[in-house]
């Protein structure tokens, strides 16, 4: 049992010290990087149910613009529900750890944990009013997108940080919302 407990342990350690590595990594966000036009190519949850059509967190993005060197971030999106596409504008702040915050279904605690200028991949945590938490992965992309070497670091951090490759959803190809 204490050798059980230690391998958890190890693999709790690991996975705490891949995000901060990853969040220091990405904690000098290069605004000319993150701002512009960017849409969601593949989405994925621990809570499948959050991110399937219809879901509050199946976000389709268009948007984001840094503000005060990227210590903000609008980003602007939709949630369609019932093919009715939703607009939505948040805003992010970053804290002093380089984890984003902004509200919206809850609470939700974000980092750019991958970018290149074509594709920009994040991990969500969402806490909502009643305490329930759901981890969502997402890969947002500048069009066109055929790269598939992003794609493959999508889903390698999806499972690194907890979720399973088969709740990864490729959304790109049912977006149907305005640009």
């Amino acid at each position: 049992m204490m050798k059980t407990m230690a391998m958890k342990m190890t693999t709790v350690t690991k996975a705490l010290l891949l995000a901060l590595a990853l969040a220091v990594a990405c904690a000098d966000v290069d605004p000319a990087q993150i701002s512009g036009p960017w849409r969601t190519f593949a989405i994925a949850a621990d809570n499948l149910e959050q991110v399937q059509e219809g879901g509050p967190h199946r976000m389709l993005l268009r948007h984001i613009e840094c503000q005060e060197d990227c210590n903000a971030l609008n980003v602007f999106f939709y949630v369609r529900k019932n093919r009715v596409c939703t607009p939505h504008t948040v805003v992010a702040r970053k804290n002093a750890d380089g984890i984003y915050t902004a509200d919206f279904e809850g609470q939700n605690y974000f980092q750019l944990v991958g970018r290149d200028p074509d594709s920009l991949i994040v991990i969500n945590n969402n806490v909502r009013p009643d305490g329930t938490a759901t981890r969502v992965s997402f890969l947002f992309v500048r069009a066109p997108f055929t790269d598939n070497e992003s794609l493959g670091r999508y889903t390698e951090l999806t499972e690194q940080y907890g979720i399973p490759r088969e709740n990864i959803l490729r959304v790109a190809d049912t977006d149907t919302c305005p640009p």
